[in-house]
This record gives C-alpha cells, sequence and structure tokens, in this order.
C-alpha cells in the first residue's frame, strides 16, 4: 500500500507539473499582446533566405551548441508543425537557471512568437515577423513585451539594451548555421562526377602535408575530409548526415568521436555510427593510402 500511495503521488506530481504546457493552446494568441508592456525591438536584415530562417525557428536542439553563451542544455518537452516547448539550462554550468520556453509558430504570416513560460525571465514574450527582401534576403522584426512595464525609464532602457544585444548575437551565430547549411544543399545539388569516377584521388606528398590542417575532397555530391589524427592520417565524411553540419574541422576526442557543432550528435570516425543511434551513421568513406610517399584517397574497389 505505501508504495502504491507513493507510486500515486509521484504520478500526479508529474501530471501536475506537465498539465500547464498539455493544455496550453498551440496558436498565437494575437489579441493577448495588447495586454502587455511593449518595450522595443530590434531590426535586422539577413542574407539568407525565408525557408532557413523558418527551419531555423523550428530547430530547438542547435541553441546549446551553436548559442553556447546563452543555453548549457535543453530537453524537449512537445514539438510539432505549430512549434515547441522545452526546458533550458542557462549558463553558468551546473547552476539552477532554467527556462521553460514556448515558440509557437504561424508559418503561412513567417511569424513566431516565444513565451518563456517558467524560470528567468518568467512571461517575457518575444514575437518575430519575418519578411522576404529578395531570394537570398530576408528582414526580421523582434519585438520584445514584458508583463508589465519597468518601474521607470532607465530600468527599461536598460532590459531594451540587454535584449537587443543579446539578439544581435543570436542572430550572428544563427547566420553561420543558415548559410552553412545553404552551402550545403547547393553542394549536394552541383555533384562532381568527374571526381567520383577517378579510380583514386592525389591528396598531397606525405612530407608537404601538415598535420595540423583538414584535407577537404569532394566527390560526387560527398564530401571528404582527410586529416591527421593521433600521427596517422584517416579520412571521414565531413557533413553529419542529420542537418548537413560542418564535420571537417570539429576536433576529434581521444576516443576518435567527432562532434557536430550544430547540434551535438556524436560520431565514431572509423566506423561513423553515431553514438546514440539517434542519427543515421556518416557516409562511408573511400579508402585512404599511403604509397611511395604520397597520400591517396581510393575511390572504386582495386
Amino acid at each position: 500500500m505505501v508504495r502504491a500511495v507513493k507510486f500515486r503521488e509521484s504520478f500526479m506530481h508529474v501530471v501536475e507539473e506537465n498539465l500547464p504546457y498539455s493544455l496550453r493552446s498551440n496558436t498565437i494568441d494575437y489579441s493577448a499582446v495588447s495586454t502587455l508592456h511593449y518595450l522595443g525591438n530590434y531590426v535586422r536584415q539577413l542574407p539568407v533566405n525565408m525557408a532557413r530562417m523558418m527551419e531555423n525557428a523550428y530547430d530547438w536542439e542547435h541553441l546549446p551548441f551553436v548559442h553556447q553563451s546563452s543555453f548549457s542544455s535543453i530537453a524537449l518537452i512537445e514539438s510539432g508543425s505549430w512549434g515547441w516547448r522545452a526546458k533550458a539550462s542557462l549558463p553558468p554550468v551546473g547552476s539552477d537557471n532554467f527556462q521553460i520556453i514556448e515558440l509557437l509558430v504561424d508559418a503561412p504570416r513567417n511569424y513566431w512568437a516565444t513565451t518563456v513560460l517558467a524560470g528567468q525571465g518568467e512571461a517575457v514574450q518575444i514575437h518575430t515577423q519575418a519578411t522576404e527582401l529578395s531570394r537570398d534576403g530576408i528582414e526580421v522584426d523582434i519585438r520584445f513585451y514584458l508583463p508589465q512595464a519597468p518601474t521607470d525609464s532607465s530600468q527599461s532602457e536598460l532590459i531594451l539594451n540587454y535584449l537587443q544585444a543579446q539578439y544581435g548575437q543570436l542572430y550572428d551565430e544563427d547566420l553561420g548555421l543558415m548559410e552553412g547549411r545553404q552551402f550545403a544543399l547547393d553542394q549536394k545539388q552541383k555533384p562532381n562526377p568527374a571526381l567520383a569516377s577517378r579510380p583514386e584521388v592525389l591528396i598531397g606528398r606525405v612530407i608537404d602535408m601538415d598535420p595540423d590542417e583538414s584535407y577537404m575532397i569532394e566527390m560526387g555530391s560527398d564530401l571528404f575530409v582527410v586529416r591527421n589524427w593521433q600521427r596517422r592520417w584517416v579520412v571521414h565524411s565531413a557533413i553529419c548526415p542529420h542537418r548537413l553540419g560542418p564535420l571537417g574541422t570539429a576536433k576529434i576526442d581521444s576516443d576518435g568521436v567527432i562532434t557536430c557543432p550544430w547540434h551535438g550528435y556524436r560520431f565514431d570516425i572509423e566506423s561513423g555510427k553515431n553514438d546514440s543511434g539517434k542519427c543515421a551513421s556518416l557516409k562511408a568513406a573511400p579508402k585512404l593510402v599511403e604509397r611511395d610517399g604520397n597520400v591517396y584517397l581510393e575511390t572504386l574497389p582495386c
């Protein structure tokens, strides 16, 4: 009976903890904005297309990896075409600082609303309108709302300056991800069949190759990297299979594991397998051969 009571108490705690989020609407309540205090905004033009921007809005996973100064970790609560809710830990690592974040998306309008449901900054709302300027250019208007007005104008200015600086940094960091993904997508659309059809590709003379350099090699629509690890030359895919993240210059740890800088997926460079099993394996790499003082990649079986 005691175990049953404890189980029931534990179960009810979980239910109560998640109940407010499971019952929340998954659509943006535009009328609620009038009940908030408008603090100010941050407007910026970005050299990316709308597809990459909207993709970025839905991408909760990248927050602690691309924005390490703002987020320590993140755990998804729920997600869908409507957006997502997640619990994020905030720096410094090991602290109790957290936020329960809700991001609702109005995809037809290229609009999303972020609300801090609990934790640091609770009840703050941030609404973003993205507008297409050209095929490869957009503008974002990020508007900051507080549950109530600050006590005076100096406090209001201080909070606004902080939020504007934070979002300036966030978009600086996001820009690298969005541009990098677009570049990777473009590369897949224009493969180099000439390299893919050659039986081997010369990378260079061993004596001339810098062990601190990464040598990128295109083969068809695939990109591989030759680099030095533990005093020997190795080759592995330079593209993360999750979202085409860049692995070519990411550090290889002492166990031979490489981590994607965009979403933290980890891969063994020898087998190509993802350590969590949540992602596909790396593209199988061509064979690396050292012969007559040169390093080659064999693209076809001998």
